[in-house]
């Protein structure tokens, strides 16, 4: 993860413990800032709502992961990476994995994860990607999102390493080998 300052630790830890009792969109950021004692300006300083924050979040656990797939890691050794970020943040995210609207991390996964393989294989390989190939990424990125979830929701249970085979299994062979050469 990313070196964070001292006021996003306590926003992450009082968002965390808030979403225990309620949803992530019931939580207002004036909440968070009572619980965690950063100011409002200073949560302001780091996030544009309430919503970013996990979203910051996932995106300081990806970056190194999921992020990386095709640049770097392989399909297999980013979604591992994955899980595991994801189970360091387990009462979060097994909380927030509940949201489905625009804001949920489903969907904040979904692009992140889409723009990041489309773009590191375009760079990395000089790949010019078809129109089939890109609706293939598309959809196979979208169910992998949507497993993600059902893994979230159901409690992370499923051990890391039978999620990453669900997950290898459930690629287009011609993606994986883009990713992972």
């Amino acid at each position: 993860m990313a070196k964070l300052s001292e006021g996003q630790i306590k926003i992450y830890d009082a968002l965390e413990k808030l979403v225990q009792t309620k949803s992530i969109s019931e939580v207002k950021v004036i909440d968070v800032c009572r619980l965690s004692g950063v100011p409002r300006s200073t949560f302001y300083s780091y996030f544009y709502d309430i919503f970013s924050v996990p979203q910051k979040i996932w995106d300081d656990l990806m970056g190194d992961t999921l992020y990386k797939i095709g640049n770097g890691l392989t399909w297999d050794e980013g979604h591992r990476m994955m899980f595991e970020n994801i189970l360091q943040h387990k009462a979060l995210f097994g909380k927030i994995y509940w949201e489905n609207d625009n804001n949920s991390i489903l969907e904040y996964g979904y692009r992140g994860g889409y723009s990041a393989v489309e773009g590191n294989v375009a760079v990395r390989k000089n790949h010019r990607w078809t129109e089939a190939e890109l609706l293939e990424l598309d959809y196979t990125i979208r169910a992998l999102a949507a497993l993600t979830t059902k893994w979230g929701r159901d409690g992370m249970v499923v051990p890391v390493e039978a999620a990453v085979r669900i997950f290898s299994t459930h690629v287009p062979p011609f993606l994986k080998e883009l990713c992972d050469t």
